[in-house]
């Protein structure tokens, strides 16, 4: 977080101890724990409120104004390219169904 190596967070330490003596070290420690948990807490919290937020307005768009159901594949995103026209004979490469095989006698199965 702020690029400090084993050795410098070791000076620190030292020179924290000197400064604020053995007594008052563990006092501090628990201090800067407890502002980085409520920290982390309120951070968390604002990223739910956001997250949530932007959920509604996401749904708010896809919702038809005239019946008022849930419209699915329509909001702000643009819509997806059609696929590339099918070239060559028909068949299962080119999405055409594939005629039965006839059978054994020569004439052709009806479904």
């Amino acid at each position: 977080m702020f690029n400090l190596g084993a050795g410098e967070i070791v000076l620190i330490l030292v020179i924290a101890l000197l400064v604020l003596g053995p007594k008052r070290l563990p006092e501090l420690a628990r201090g800067i724990g407890k502002f980085m948990r409520e920290f982390r807490r309120q951070t968390d919290e604002v990223r739910s409120v956001v997250e949530r937020e932007f959920y509604r307005m996401d749904q708010e768009l896809n919702v038809d104004p005239t019946t008022g159901d849930l419209v699915q594949g329509q909001g702000p995103r643009a819509p997806l390219p059609a696929p590339p026209a099918a070239s060559g004979p028909p068949g299962p490469e080119n999405g055409a169904p594939v005629p039965a095989p006839p059978d054994k006698d020569g004439s052709k199965e009806s479904a």
